[in-house]
């Protein structure tokens, strides 16, 4: 699903951690787009190779099928992808949790999100609150729904908030305060091709996952842009007053 590819521009969230960041950046964006590209690549070309076509296009588990047609590893297939697939799990998790509450956290520091998500621990240096939060909403997604419709609803939330993120950058290449240290060549071209590709994924969401998850996912959507407009207002407000 695309849900496998939207984790590569999250690095981006690390950027106020990182240091020389306009060099580094932009050199761990396109290491990790080719590395993910030539890691799928392979994989797809093994498992095709490995395994009949209408086999694999009737198969729930492509992988661990594919590998029982391995002699060496046959009906311990199952448990070398279960091992593998809870270290990925387990990597992904901590990715999760290292970038994700650096955004609250950055909103809150631009009073554009309750102040409580700005603090700091004082021993570790971390977004304590956001790291709570983001904990006790996972458990709680865990336990009131399945993977697949969770799948579909983060899916189609960040295939949203990508396609506006990038039709951002044409708005903000208009500003005048706008001094970027990193500028994308023909950058008006791989816009165009970044937007078109995230529609691309909206709609195909739309076809496989399952209707609950989208409709959530909508609504989520439809309540954040006035929620947007209430605290960049406030916010405004506050950076007058000060």
């Amino acid at each position: 699903t695309s849900w496998s590819y939207t984790g590569m521009a999250s690095i981006c969230y690390m950027t106020g951690e990182i240091k020389n960041p306009g060099k580094t950046m932009p050199r761990a964006l396109i290491g990790s787009c080719l590395l993910v590209l030539v890691l799928y690549t392979l994989l797809a070309l093994v498992i095709s190779g490995l395994m009949p076509f209408d086999k694999l296009a009737n198969s729930e588990t492509p992988i661990s099928d594919a590998l029982t047609w391995i002699p060496a590893l046959g009906s311990t297939a199952g448990i070398f992808v279960a091992i593998t697939a809870m270290i990925v799990i387990l990597g992904s998790l901590s990715s999760c949790v290292m970038y994700q509450p650096r955004l609250e956290y950055a909103m809150a520091k631009d009073n554009l999100f309750f102040k409580c998500f700005g603090h700091v621990h004082p021993k570790y240096n971390t977004p304590d609150v956001s790291i709570i939060l983001q904990g006790a909403l996972g458990i709680f997604f865990i336990f009131v729904s399945d993977l697949t419709s969770l799948l579909g609803y983060f899916t189609l939330v960040m295939c949203f908030k990508n396609t506006l993120t990038f039709g951002s950058i044409i708005w903000c290449r208009k500003r005048d305060d706008y001094k970027p240290l990193w500028r994308t060549p023909a950058f008006g071209l791989m816009t165009t091709l970044a937007i078109a590709s995230s529609l691309i994924l909206v709609a195909s969401t739309f076809v496989w996952a399952p209707i609950p998850g989208l409709i959530c996912a909508v609504i989520v959507i439809a309540t954040g842009l006035p929620a947007y407009a209430f605290w960049a207002k406030r916010s405004r407000q506050l950076n007058a007053l000060s």
